[in-house]
């Protein structure tokens, strides 16, 4: 979400004629777009901050913007006391009104005349393979998880209107996108009256161009029997899904009010698979939540095992302003609190089956025929969201059936079909 978010604040830059370089004495304005998700984040971008301040200083008329979750959380106030030297501060509650902030501070790039000045710019794919495009559909969340900032940073759920997000994908694939990739807190959730996520899938895989979609990252409290059938009568929909669980453990999980147990979990995984046995999963997962016993750790191993993840995000536990665990640091746990070296010890074993786990996954693929997007001449990328070498020249921007033969630590490798 920030990755799409920074790519609309390049185009708004773009609109004024600045153009991007990966130079920074050559810049004559710096956005810092931050998070707060986890404080080590946050720290990284003030400390970006403080090595700025001599940027800024070498040169007059340089301009230094803040933006996202940490500078919605800490404001205008806070940041401009701790490095005088910025120009603007935008919140994540308030990033659609950047054009407005950019307008008080930035001259027009050269004379202002040029193709793009005063103009609408499509966002660049900067992070992403120019092939794949970023589109959010929702901001914000209304779930409050007792572990997330994001409702008290973004605020509740708020749904982009369908023709806004379909006039979004036009333009990407204007601009040469052919995979579309959904972005939202809860992004199955999307809804406008009688719309649902299935069929707003239905009308972004209709727009001339679009040849696969993704979307992260979903909630498996969203997944209905509607979206089921879309998925397995839709081709485009990406086989691979990145759904976050967070415990193995259902006491766990009731205290991160993630409104599902283990089981149902999987349940859902289950439902998935039966839609397409071909579907590749990866999710999230925390460790040392408070309260957190060994046992508790075990059966977040068990999922693992049962869940059969491509790959997983883990992450220690961070208490994060705002969000009801930290003022609930036991939950009336029978230990209490771990150790930080509890903590790392739990987090490696965690990074461990999920690598054995993954590998299994990863070499499963040799001998199945995969649907390959090309995104270079011998390179692409498989519906499962695995890299996969070819072995001929192809069109970037083609889709490929690729019978795989190997699988190297990072990517697959496979013969184009005819």
């Amino acid at each position: 979400m920030n990755e799409a978010d920074s790519e609309l604040a390049a185009a708004d830059f773009a609109a004024r004629g600045y153009e991007l370089t990966d130079d920074l004495k050559k810049a004559d304005a710096v956005v810092v777009n931050t998070c707060t998700v986890r404080q080590q984040a946050e720290n990284r971008a003030l400390s970006q901050l403080g090595r700025l301040e001599g940027w800024k200083a070498a040169r007059p008329g340089r301009k230094l913007f803040v933006i996202g979750c940490a500078a919605e959380r800490l404001g205008f106030g806070t940041l401009r006391h701790k490095f005088p030297f910025i120009d603007g501060v935008i919140g994540a509650k308030a990033l659609d009104g950047l054009s407005e902030e950019l307008d008080k501070h930035l001259p027009p790039a050269g004379d202002g005349t040029g193709p793009t000045a005063g103009g609408e710019t499509a966002p660049a794919s900067i992070f992403s393979s120019p092939l794949s495009a970023y589109v959010t559909v929702m901001r914000g969340c209304s779930l409050k998880c007792t572990y997330c900032i994001v409702p008290s940073v973004r605020g509740p759920a708020a749904f982009l209107p369908e023709e806004e997000v379909l006039q979004q994908v036009r333009r990407r694939v204007d601009s040469g996108a052919r995979e579309i990739v959904l972005l939202g807190q809860t992004v199955n959730a999307w809804r406008e009256g009688e719309r649902r996520f299935e069929d707003l899938l239905d009308s972004i895989s209709s727009v001339p161009g679009v040849l696969r979609l993704r979307f992260m990252s979903p909630h498996p409290l969203y997944f209905t029997p509607a979206w089921l059938r879309a998925y397995a009568e839709n081709p485009a929909i990406a086989r691979h899904l990145h759904l976050p669980v967070q415990s193995g453990s259902d006491r766990i999980l009731k205290a991160m009010r993630r409104g599902y147990t283990a089981a149902e979990y999987l349940g859902t995984l289950a439902k998935i698979r039966k839609a397409d046995p071909d579907t590749v999963f990866s999710t999230d997962f925390i460790v040392g939540y408070p309260g957190e016993t060994a046992a508790d750790f075990e059966k977040t191993l068990d999922l693992v095992r049962a869940g059969r993840f491509g790959f997983a995000f883990c992450f220690k536990y961070s208490p994060r302003p705002g969000a009801p665990a930290k003022d609930a640091p036991d939950l009336s746990s029978p230990c209490g609190d771990i150790t930080d070296r509890e903590m790392r010890d739990r987090l490696a074993r965690l990074l461990e089956e999920v690598k054995i786990t993954g590998r299994d996954i990863f070499t499963e693929r040799i001998g199945r025929i995969e649907e390959v997007l090309v995104e270079s001449a011998r390179r692409g990328k498989t519906s499962s969201n695995f890299n996969c070498r070819l072995d001929r020249e192809c069109a970037p921007g083609a889709l490929v059936r690729v019978e795989v033969t190997g699988a190297g630590k990072t990517e697959l490798s496979g013969k184009v079909l005819p």
